[in-house]
């Protein structure tokens, strides 16, 4: 399609395409000049290429010619020697006719490459010649001259013939030599003259494009220039070139556009001075204080309220300064400041004033409460809102009472629980202790009509203990009162033990309980009691909704977690009862309450341990399949540090086994435990932590314990911890000398343990003197004591105790904590004070839910500490089975 041109002959441009028109007049001069330097360039590349061309025929003319007449003069040479040997008969000549003959061959092979007929011919002949000179030269030789004559006659007939022909190759190429070199100057000639046309006809052509296109440009350009000057002396401009998409159209537009922007100024001057009008008023109507500082803080814009609330403002300037505006307002008095502190105030004002950064402050201003706002413009300017919240701050201190009242009903409902589970768990204990023994008794005497009965008294009361158990727990993690007692724990120790307890609850339907523990599985950071009730409620609850099935529990290493999946074949659930499944007191539906029971506090506890821990609890079921619970709990694989002040022993042993028995031990007497399993991570946990005191094992790989001894001695940090070494090496003095305080050999004297447990209860008098102000309580222990061999004595409250172990010191002293008058906290702390209580072994057995702090402190000043109810019988065994050991066992050992 054909365009038709505009007013200055150009090319119409299609509406919306920017046209470049002075970039396409230039760039298209460019091209065309470009284009032809571009062609001449080649032709004379051409022409120049030709011309070598020539040159070089010439001069390989030139070559040839040399070449026949080298060729020419070494058979001349040939001729020559030949003549002299015939005369001569001498060998040089015989040999330098050979040379020349030689240097013959070779300019002949060289003719060969431009003269093949020629150069054979001339070699035909050559050879012709010489064959006849050699065969007069030997006629002479053999005497016979006129032979001789002969044969040198028609050598020189046939040399005659080639020096013609050779005189003659050599004329003809001379003659092509004379005409190439011709030729190759009369072309270069002819090209020296067509570049000088062709250099005319370029800068003519040039000079003439180059005018047509600055023509083009300027003229539009002198009508701009034109408009503009009309513009600046307020005119409309009026010549201006046609708008449309190039530069002379854009800025046609642009100085249209400009135009009439001057003619609307004074228009939008008076949009904005009513909008100004309309911003006051709006500014006016807020219940707020305004103020509006500009980047110079000084006041641009303020509101009435502001002057209500300032009323000393309305005497300064509507612009003054920040400043100015601090000095008013502490020369009105307003402020409740003392004169000398004035200018500090004032300086801090400032200071937050040129930097508010959105800031919020709620200040007393005289009998009100302000709340005041700031925040920079994007100008540099500062905007200040101020609020009256006197009403606010009333209520606030209402809320604040209230919230008062509400943490003091808390306070109540704590020390309720802490009643109640003592109340409870009382009678609770002596339920179960006194079925237990009641069981015992009757199967000792055969009576096995009642054992069902007893059976299903001790079993209603674990159930109504766990019951309790549970919601006092519940309330605690509700109350954030939960605490974590975390301990290095062995993962398969563990699951052992959850495994021989649930194994009843698993066998009473039926089922088979399958347990899978990876073998690296190792040891974990976490609360040991929380971690096996979580597996215990999820195992009693798969065995309880199983029958006749399989329940699998699977122990697996997750990168930086511990997995344990807990998979049932029971009756499963569907996605609405998933939804409700970690709620407290809520089970899958009504149905699966009443048929099997439970309270639906058992998930959530889990839910909440296992958050409280680091990790996670899910579940994936489907109705009539079974379900599988996965929780997931972090490794550490530290201890972190005692924040109240637990010693903290350091063990460092590369023997996993020493590392675990040496861990309990120590645990078990109230310290927190560290380990390393190799020198270099034991240094770095000893300057890291700075234990109270190092087992250091002396036999290890990469470095031994004494190597790491002598760092730790000359560490000006850790020089002062006793470090205890532990081996099977003997050489104790080579330990002591190193700075040990003692060595201990591997593996330990179970007969020296015990004889050092016995020296803890004193003489090898077995009496043990209870303390408890609930009689069942002292009956029950009283019997569980006298069947272990134990004499016993019996005290209600502990002013009572303290005189009994004045009157006499027993072996074990065995207490509650809850108690009228003197409790177990400050018995406890008394008998310390005491000569015969000091070295004294105290078991604590309590109902008592007790705080991190509380177990602390009864760690350091008990031996071992006793839980009422669930399994409180075989645990207070087993406490006293630590500090004294069995002595009777010992005594029937040692009997003959």
């Amino acid at each position: 399609m054909t365009v038709p041109p505009d007013a200055d002959g150009d090319a119409a441009a299609v509406p919306g395409q920017r046209v470049p028109r002075i970039a396409l007049r230039i760039g298209g001069l460019s091209a065309i000049l470009l284009g032809v330097l571009v062609l001449s360039t080649v032709v004379m590349a051409f022409e120049f290429s030709a011309n070598q061309k020539r040159i070089a025929e010439a001069t390989e003319r030139f070559h040839r010619l040399q070449v026949a007449t080298a060729a020419n003069r070494d058979f001349g040479m040939v001729r020559y020697w030949l003549a002299d040997l015939a005369v001569s008969q001498l060998t040089l000549s015989e040999r330098n006719a050979e040379a020349a003959r030689d240097q013959l061959n070779t300019r002949i092979t060289a003719l060969e490459d431009f003269a093949p007929e020629a150069a054979a011919t001339i070699r035909s002949s050559t050879d012709t010649i010489w064959t006849t000179a050699i065969a007069a030269v030997d006629a002479y030789a053999d005497g016979n001259r006129v032979v001789g004559n002969a044969l040198m006659s028609q050598a020189r007939t046939q040399s005659d013939a080639v020096t013609l022909a050779m005189a003659a190759l050599v004329d003809d190429l001379s003659e092509q030599s004379i005409r190439a070199n011709d030729t190759a100057a009369s072309a270069a000639q002819d090209a020296r003259f067509r570049a000088l046309i062709i250099c005319l006809v370029i800068v003519l052509a040039g000079a003439l494009l180059t005018a047509l296109v600055l023509r083009s440009i300027l003229q539009p350009l002198n009508r701009i220039d034109a408009a503009m000057a009309d513009l600046q002396a307020g005119r409309a401009p009026v010549d201006l070139p046609p708008e449309g998409p190039d530069e002379f159209g854009r800025l046609s537009t642009t100085l249209r556009t400009l135009w009439d922007t001057q003619r609307a100024r004074a228009e939008l001057e008076e949009i904005n001075a009513q909008q100004r009008r309309t911003v006051l008023t709006a500014v006016e109507t807020i219940p707020d204080g305004f103020a509006l500082f500009d980047e110079t803080d000084r006041m641009v814009l303020r509101n009435e309220r502001f002057l209500e609330i300032f009323p000393f403002a309305r005497a300064l300037p509507e612009t003054a300064t920040y400043a100015e505006f601090l000095d008013a307002e502490i020369a009105s008095g307003i402020l409740n400041i003392p004169v000398e502190e004035a200018d500090a105030w004032r300086a801090d004002c400032l200071a937050r004033h040129a930097n508010p950064g959105g800031s919020r402050a709620e200040l007393p201003y005289g009998p009100h409460y302000l709340l005041v706002s700031k925040g920079k413009t994007p100008d540099g300017g500062t905007v200040a809102v101020y609020s009256d919240i006197s009403e606010l701050r009333d209520r606030q201190v209402e809320l604040e009472a209230a919230r008062a009242e509400a943490e003091e009903a808390n306070d109540a409902k704590s020390r309720f629980l802490a009643s109640m589970s003592h109340e409870l768990r009382t009678p609770l204990n002596a339920i179960i202790g006194y079925s237990e023994m009641l069981i015992e008794d009757a199967e000792d005497a055969g009576d096995t009509t009642s054992v069902p009965d007893l059976q299903r008294i001790e079993s209603s009361g674990r159930h109504l203990l766990a019951l309790i158990n549970d919601i006092l727990d519940l309330s605690k993690i509700e109350a954030g009162k939960m605490e974590m007692h975390i301990e290095e724990v062995d993962i398969a120790t563990l699951v052992d033990d959850v495994q021989a307890t649930v194994a009843p609850l698993v066998a009473m339907n039926d089922n088979t309980l399958s347990v899978t523990v990876a073998d690296d599985i190792g040891t974990m950071m976490t609360d040991r009691t929380k971690l096996r009730q979580n597996l215990f409620n999820l195992l009693s609850n798969a065995s309880k909704f199983t029958q006749n099935g399989r329940v699998d529990l699977t122990v697996t290493p997750e990168a930086e977690m511990i997995r344990f999946d807990v998979r049932d074949e029971g009756i499963g659930m569907t996605p609405d009862q998933l939804s409700r499944l970690f709620q407290p007191f809520a089970q899958a539906d009504s149905s699966t309450s009443s048929k099997y029971g439970g309270t639906g506090l058992g998930l959530s506890i889990v839910k909440s341990y296992c958050e409280m821990l680091g990790g996670g609890v899910s579940v994936v079921s489907e109705p009539g399949k079974g379900s599988t619970f996965t929780i997931r709990l972090p490794v550490s694989a530290r201890a972190p540090a005692p924040a109240d002040g637990t010693p903290t022993v350091l063990i460092i042993d590369d023997d996993e086994t020493a590392l675990d028995s040496l861990g309990r031990t120590v645990r078990d007497a109230g310290y927190a435990v560290l380990t390393a399993t190799d020198a270099a991570t034991g240094l770095a946990l000893a300057r890291e932590r700075r234990p109270d005191a190092v087992l250091l094992d002396i036999i290890m790989p990469e470095r031994d314990g004494w190597s790491v001894l002598r760092d730790l001695k000359e560490d000006p940090i850790l020089c002062e911890t006793p470090v205890i070494m532990v081996s099977i090496l003997t050489d104790r003095e080579m330990g002591l000398a190193f700075g040990a305080v003692e060595q201990l050999m591997k593996p330990v004297d179970p007969d020296r343990l015990i004889a050092a447990l016995e020296a803890l209860a004193g003489d090898a008098d077995r009496e043990i003197l209870l303390v408890d102000d609930d009689p069942a309580t002292r009956g029950l222990f009283r019997r569980i004591l006298s069947r272990e061999g134990w004499s016993v004595r019996e005290a209600a409250d502990g002013a009572r105790a303290l005189a009994l172990v004045e009157e006499r010191r027993p072996s074990l002293l065995v207490m509650d904590l809850m108690m009228p008058n003197l409790d177990g906290f400050q018995t406890l702390k008394r008998l310390r004070e005491t000569e015969a209580g000091r070295g004294l072994p105290v078991i604590i057995v309590t109902s008592k839910d007790l705080t991190r702090r509380e177990f602390d402190w009864l760690q350091d000043n008990a031996r071992d500490v006793v839980m009422k109810g669930g399994d409180g019988r075989a645990d207070l065994l087993a406490a006293i089975a630590r500090q004294v050991g069995s002595a009777s066992a010992t005594a029937n050992e040692e009997a003959p």
